[in-house]
């Protein structure tokens, strides 16, 4: 091809016609600008899926990441809330509008007393999956995401659920460690019913204390849990083929 425009360019200059030579190289860079116009088109166009797959696959990482953080939250919220019932049986101060019972009734449950031991203690924290939300942060690839709304709310949850949950938790560690020191024997060695009995006793006040913390950070499991659920159906819906 390169060589037929070479013969025609050739032909004009030995001929000596200057204004049909003129119009043919005007003509000339009028196509070698199209050509590069209609190259870089679909490169865009190649890069443009290239970063759409890769978007998709973020997304579809978070929503497993998500999945399986619910998961967990599940097991979560229903050890705690076996020991906030254990309390909330003798005392049902949870279930008073002031703390929200309605909005969190899921949380109280005939509880198991064979794990009355468990409200001596903190428990497991909650620990969120968050390898493809750092990845994509550390990579520079947030922009992919072009439902900003979207990635608002990926945002919230990693950069700002997680962290005040993690505070709250660690909130309530001295209320653990007083129990550990002060009631050492009574961990080891009750029973719900000696607990029952304790109803009147300083320890029952420490303990529901205790357990009122729990009830708090209980809440921002669930809460996150609903959240998660939430960004998940709209991640699905972004991600639908």
């Amino acid at each position: 091809m390169i060589k037929f425009f070479r013969k025609i360019r050739f032909n004009l200059m030995e001929t000596g016609n200057t204004s049909k030579y003129l119009k043919y190289a005007i003509g000339e860079i009028i196509l070698v600008v199209i050509g590069i116009l209609i190259a870089l088109q679909i490169n865009n166009w190649n890069e443009g899926r290239k970063e759409a797959k890769m978007a998709r696959n973020y997304l579809i990482g978070i929503k497993n990441d998500l999945t399986k953080d619910n998961a967990l939250l599940d097991s979560l919220i229903q050890t705690f809330a076996n020991e906030i019932s254990l309390i909330n049986e003798m005392d049902k101060s949870f279930e008073d509008p002031v703390y929200e019972g309605e909005t969190y009734k899921s949380l109280f449950m005939a509880p198991d007393t064979s794990l009355m031991k468990h409200i001596f203690y903190r428990g497991i924290s909650f620990r969120p999956i968050t390898a493809t939300y750092t990845s994509m942060i550390a990579d520079g690839r947030s922009g992919l995401i072009k439902n900003r709304e979207l990635f608002e709310g990926i945002q919230e949850i990693y950069d700002e659920r997680h962290s005040r949950m993690a505070s709250v938790y660690e909130s309530f560690k001295p209320s653990e460690n007083r129990i550990h020191w002060t009631y050492g024997y009574e961990k080891k060695n009750w029973t719900y019913k000696d607990l029952l009995a304790s109803r009147e006793k300083k320890i029952f006040i420490d303990l529901f204390n205790f357990v009122e913390a729990k009830y708090f950070y209980t809440q921002h499991l669930y809460n996150l849990r609903e959240k998660n659920k939430e960004l998940i159906a709209l991640i699905e819906q972004e991600t639908k083929e």
